[in-house]
């Protein structure tokens, strides 16, 4: 069995993308969030920020338990999805995708949601900052990271890509981190101060 990381900050479509593979693959989904939430991996509720503060300990301590029931099964693939899955052990990782968006589509996103303002900027700037990605090669894994832009691509478009990287049947490079900046972007639009005070 072979593990499919997907990350992305929310809204970037990393759970719809993540059910939409598993018709084209073996597969199975992890949601990290949904997880926690069930076997309450939960320390406190911060309000201000609107999240929860997650018990990562307790989370990894049975993280093998958790995955052992799916290696028994005869799955080829487990897809882990989730904003925060970069605490997921180097073991149980064979390929790193991070979803990324816009800030102005990823705005409306969240909003259309019902994301209070705070909420979706501290998102926003996240994704403006490529947090995700950061938090990735910070681990210095020793396997290519890819990022999709899922802005304006069609769900179909998105999975090709992910079954081509998983595949190897073609040369995905475009694809490596690195290729989408929108602090750049935005820097040259004269744009950062629409979400950086």
């Amino acid at each position: 069995m072979k593990f499919i990381i997907i990350s992305g900050t929310p809204g970037t479509g990393k759970t719809t993308i993540s059910n939409h593979l598993c018709k084209f693959i073996n597969a199975s989904i992890v949601s990290l969030n949904k997880l926690i939430i069930e076997e309450n991996y939960i320390l406190e509720y911060d309000i201000e920020r609107e999240t929860s503060v997650i018990d990562e300990i307790k989370l990894l301590e049975n993280l093998d338990s958790i995955i052992n029931k799916y290696k028994s099964s005869s799955i080829e693939y487990l897809i882990i999805e989730g904003h925060f899955s970069e605490i997921i052990p180097e073991d149980y990782i064979n390929y790193v995708i991070i979803l990324r968006c816009h800030p102005d589509e990823l705005f409306n996103r969240l909003y259309t949601r019902g994301y209070k303002k705070e909420k979706i900027i501290e998102n926003v700037q996240s994704e403006i900052l490529g947090t995700c990605v950061s938090y990735f090669i910070e681990k210095k894994l020793q396997l290519p990271l890819y990022e999709i832009d899922t802005t304006d691509s069609d769900i179909d478009d998105i999975s090709k890509i992910i079954l081509n990287i998983i595949n190897e049947n073609e040369n995905m490079s475009y694809f490596y981190v690195g290729k989408i900046d929108w602090l750049e972007k935005l820097s040259n639009q004269d744009r950062l101060n629409e979400f950086f005070e």
